[in-house]
This record gives C-alpha cells, structure tokens and sequence, in this order.
C-alpha cells in the first residue's frame, strides 16, 4: 500500500476535526431524565489515530467563570483540535471552536470558529436569535460576509449540542432506539441519526469502563466509506462522556480515544 500524500492527510485531518466537532455536538432530543452535566473547569482530552499513526490531538473545556450576554447567563466552552507535533512541520491544522452557552437552557448565545490548515484560513461568529427562530453569522472570507439565516427551534451548534446529548439519561433507552439531530455548522444544517446498538466494557490506557455502544448516520459525503460509518462508545455513567470513536474512512480507519478527563484539576479517568 502507498504512502498518503501530506495534503491528503492534511485535508484528512481538517475533516475529521470537523466530524470529532460533529460527534462531541449532538442535539438529540430524547425523552428522559436530565442529568447536571454543564460544570465549570471540566477538561476532556483526545488522541486521534490514522491507522497506527498518531496524527491529531484535540481538547474539550469549560470556564470556570461565568459571563453575561445579552441577557444571558452564560459560560464558555472551548475545543481545539491539532496536529501533533511532527506532523506540524508538514501538514499544519489547528481548528477553534467556542461557544457562550446559558446556562439554563444550554443554548447557544454567541459562537466562534477559527481554523487554519496550511494556508486556509478561516474565521466565523454565530449569534443566536432563538426567540426569532433565527442565526446570524459573520465570516470576513464569506460572501457576502454577514448573512441571515432561518434555525428551527432549539438548533445548536457544535458545542451546545454536545452538551445537550450529555445531559439525557441515555443508559434508559433501549437497544434499537433511534434519535436524531440538526446541528448547524459551518452555515449549514445537518441531520444526523444516533442508533442505541448495545451496552459494553471497553479496554483502553485508562482502564475497563462500562459504556454504551452508539452508531451514527450522518448525511452521504465523499469522506466516509458508508453511511454508518461511524461507532461511538458513551461512558454508562453520571457524566457520559464520549469515551472512544472508530470511523470508517474511504482512504483508511480513524480511532478518536479518550486520553484524560477532569473537573476542577480533579482526575475522573
């Protein structure tokens, strides 16, 4: 087999730190108890893996303080996701997304992303408007560079999202159940659908944890092999956390494992 050319793989990573912002953001609107998951100074950490070659990194955190706007008490979520060391000298991609979410509602009040992936720049703000039904986003590199669109009610962004699906008591569905999903990203809105395929342990560096085995349908693309190309295991506890992703790629597999997981400096996994 051929060696991957390093634009292949920098466009590779670009995408699937777009997807990893995908999975960790997914709105499911499931009829069961919430749990308090939105807490302060918590920090998830990911290492991401082309077949045997560790290519990417990626964090999730939250602020430990709280911030008002526009009438919302809110605080700030952040994801980054980069290429490892080496693979910087070659093959650059650092990716941003952060989002001021209430408190209350988890809902998304202001949004931002950056990417850089060699050359490609990017810079985009989202405000929400969820008593309009409505999102203004603004990006210098679009065109026109502010632009208006129609949000049904209770879309998310790639953060809130994540942290709605953390907030439902996934372990009482049964196996089978299916969910879906609008999240908007980059501009567009998509339609994602979350299949309960069964409850297992799975091994990793940081031990056995018992978890719930997910599958995810996302929309046809040019990036996955198949439709259900992609599985995601759930941590079958109090803070249900994605805990590890394997994804199915035209040019290769992809694993998505956690790596820590605090709060308050505090060790969980």
């Amino acid at each position: 087999m051929s060696p991957i050319p390093l634009k292949t793989i920098q466009k590779f990573l670009s995408n699937i730190l777009f997807v990893l912002g995908i999975i960790l953001s997914l709105n499911f609107q499931a009829n069961a108890q919430e749990l308090p998951i939105f807490q302060a100074n918590e920090q998830l950490n990911y290492r991401i893996h082309l077949g045997f070659i560790e290519a990417a990194t990626a964090t999730v955190k939250t602020s430990n303080s709280i911030t008002n706007i526009n009438n919302h008490t809110c605080r700030k979520v952040e994801i980054l996701g980069q290429t490892v060391a080496w693979l910087k000298y070659f093959s650059p991609v650092e990716d941003y997304w952060s989002a001021f979410l209430d408190v209350n509602s988890l809902m998304p009040i202001k949004t931002e992303m950056r990417k850089r992936e060699g050359r490609y720049q990017k810079q985009e703000q989202v405000y929400f408007a969820q008593e309009t039904g409505q999102a203004k986003i603004h990006s210098p590199q679009n065109t026109p560079i502010d632009k208006l669109i129609n949000i049904n009610p209770a879309t998310l962004d790639l953060i809130g999202g994540y942290f709605y699906l953390r907030n439902k008591e996934l372990a009482s569905m049964n196996i089978g159940e299916k969910l879906s999903a609008k999240v908007l990203v980059d501009g567009n809105i998509y339609e994602i659908w979350f299949i309960l395929k069964g409850f297992e342990t799975v091994n990793s560096d940081l031990g056995p944890v018992k978890c719930i085995r997910t599958s995810l349908v996302l929309p046809k693309n040019n990036l996955f092999k198949d439709e259900d190309a992609i599985r995601l295991w759930i941590s079958k506890d109090k803070y249900q956390i994605p805990f590890k992703m394997e994804v199915n790629l035209k040019i290769g597999f992809l694993s998505i494992d956690l790596s820590g997981y605090s709060i308050q400096g505090k060790k969980i996994y």
